[in-house]
């Protein structure tokens, strides 16, 4: 009988140990539910966040969509720097925006320009796609890149509505500064394209305010098409006569047979 004090003592000792045991079991586990641990952060989750507060990317790339004019108000080494970094983790439409900025930029031009040519052609070949590489490429041209000029005209047949307007403001811009580029361009088309290509110019140029194209340029452009018609090079006449013809078209009230560039002036 004097054994039992010391099993009790033991078996109490036992139990004690148990129960601190399940007590820290307990505590852990209340630990992690009650304060769980924060997420991995791998360095593309860091650099999407990092992204998403650069105040440059936030302005250049607002809607994934971009702008070239906006380049001249920020540091141009800082934008170079924030658009490359970018351009390895940008998608979809995002990723034509950076191209687009850079080929502005000048960064590996070819690249960059190719992939908006890339981003263009599939705009024409998917109507529904939004307008962004169209107005792209425009820019590109615009800024000097005159090898652009023969893949926007080629676009004239596979555009409608608001794109083919897009595109005849572009046709109608240049055939004003740059008559000559903008028959060599032209005249590489067949018949039918060029008078798609000359309508939409025409178009465009029917809804011109003054500001935009004056009566004495139209009145210009009327004498030189004339002119380039029988005294131009043989590759150059028939692209000018379909712009006349384009222009009587669509200035001409069907009751008259007065010059284009005439009836311009009656424009309201």
């Amino acid at each position: 009988m004097r054994d039992l004090p010391k099993r009790l003592t033991v078996g109490a000792l036992l139990g004690s140990l148990a129960l601190a045991a399940g007590v820290s079991v307990w505590l852990v586990s209340r630990s992690h539910t009650r304060f769980p641990q924060a997420p991995h952060l791998t360095p593309d989750t860091v650099a999407a966040k990092e992204a998403v507060t650069d105040p440059l990317l936030s302005e250049l790339l607002a809607d994934d969509y971009a702008d070239a004019e906006e380049l001249e108000y920020y540091d141009r080494a800082a934008v170079r720097q924030a658009l490359l970094a970018e351009q390895q983790r940008a998608t979809g439409r995002r990723a034509v925006a950076v191209a687009y900025l850079l080929a502005a930029l000048d960064e590996d031009y070819a690249h960059n320009r190719a992939l908006v040519l890339q981003a263009f052609e599939a705009r024409l070949a998917d109507p529904t796609e939004d307008d962004d590489a169209i107005e792209y490429v425009i820019s590109l041209c615009h800024r000097g890149d005159t090898t652009l000029r023969q893949p926007l005209l080629g676009a004239a047949r596979r555009c409608v509505g608001e794109s083919a307007e897009l595109l005849g403001m572009f046709y109608a811009d240049l055939i004003t500064s740059d008559l000559d580029g903008f028959l060599e361009c032209l005249s590489h088309f067949p018949s039918e394209e060029q008078r798609r290509i000359a309508d939409l110019m025409a178009a465009s140029l029917s809804v011109a305010s003054e500001d935009q194209v004056s009566d004495d340029q139209l009145d210009a452009l009327y004498d030189s098409l004339v002119r380039y018609t029988t005294q131009g090079k043989p590759q150059h006449r028939a692209a000018a006569r379909q712009c006349l013809e384009a222009l009587d078209r669509e200035l001409s009230d069907g009751d008259t047979t007065a010059p284009a560039a005439m009836l311009a002036r009656q424009r309201t």
